[in-house]
């Protein structure tokens, strides 16, 4: 991700399940499944699914599902990969980048956006804020001249 453009949103959000799939040497397979609330450039209810590789030195990579669905009827689709790190026993942090998938014409101007998620968890909740990933090319251009 090259950088941070402008705040989507923020999801509150509580873990419904937690799964163990499998142990292995170097950790252990987790799934969370978690249902909240979507507030920001647009207002949903966010139901999602993350696939959690904890590792035996407290870090985690993730894979994420979620589906969004708007009081209007609008669904989104949003996936992505991240890291994480267990700060206690019940508290935890992690950076996700996700892209986005709809076919609202209202939210058609997430379609294939790419964002960069920031979160914390604690006692089966977390708090997630969602930024619009910025172009390189607008990070480094200078800016336009006023027009006179």
């Amino acid at each position: 991700m090259n950088g941070k453009k402008g705040k989507v949103g923020e999801i509150k959000e509580k873990t419904q399940a937690t799964i163990i799939k499998e142990f292995s040497a170097d950790g252990t397979m987790i799934q969370y499944n978690s249902i909240g609330e979507f507030k920001g450039k647009y207002h949903s209810t966010n139901m999602e699914t993350v696939d959690v590789k904890v590792k035996m030195d407290g870090t985690n990579e993730l894979d994420s599902s979620a589906m969004e669905m708007t009081k209007e009827g609008d669904v989104i689709m949003i996936w992505g990969k991240g890291t994480g790190k267990q700060e206690e026993a019940m508290e935890g942090s992690f950076k996700d980048e996700i892209t986005y998938m709809t076919n609202s014409l209202r939210l058609s101007w997430l379609n294939n956006t790419k964002a960069l998620v920031e979160g914390v968890t604690k006692n089966d909740e977390a708090m997630i804020k969602i930024w619009q990933e910025m172009p390189k090319a607008m990070e480094t251009a200078p800016a336009a001249a006023p027009m006179m």
